[in-house]
Parts: C-alpha cells; structure tokens; sequence
C-alpha cells in the first residue's frame, strides 16, 4: 500500500521536481539543501515538499472514496 501511494505521488511530479524528494530520502537533509544539491533555488524544495503533501492528501481521499464505494 505504501508503495502504490508513493508511486502516485510521484507521478505527480514533473522530472525536476522528482529529483528532489529523491535526494532528500537519501541524504536527510532539509528540502531546501536537497534544493540546493539539486542546482535549484533553496525556495524550490519548501515548493516541492509542499506540493507532495497536498498530492499525498488528494491520494489518501481518492482511495477512501473508492472503498466507500
């Protein structure tokens, strides 16, 4: 199940903001640094960690409608 979620949330992602929750899974480090480590402007990563929570919520909400059906 976890798998599938972050797959569709992935998805939602273009290519370059896909680089970055990448990156931040495998160093640890703040979105902004994982930005930064990505040649993208710091700001970029708070814009991308936001986005994902938001697509990780339109996911969880899809899938309860779908079993409540």
């Amino acid at each position: 199940m976890a798998d599938s979620k972050l797959l569709a949330v992935l998805h939602g992602l273009n290519d370059k903001e896909r680089t970055l929750p990448l990156g931040w899974a495998s160093t640890s480090e703040s979105w902004n640094q994982a930005a930064l480590g990505a040649g993208l402007p710091p700001e970029y990563g708070e814009r991308v960690r936001r986005k994902l929570k938001r697509l990780g919520k339109q996911h969880e909400q899809r899938q309860a409608n779908a079993t409540a059906l």
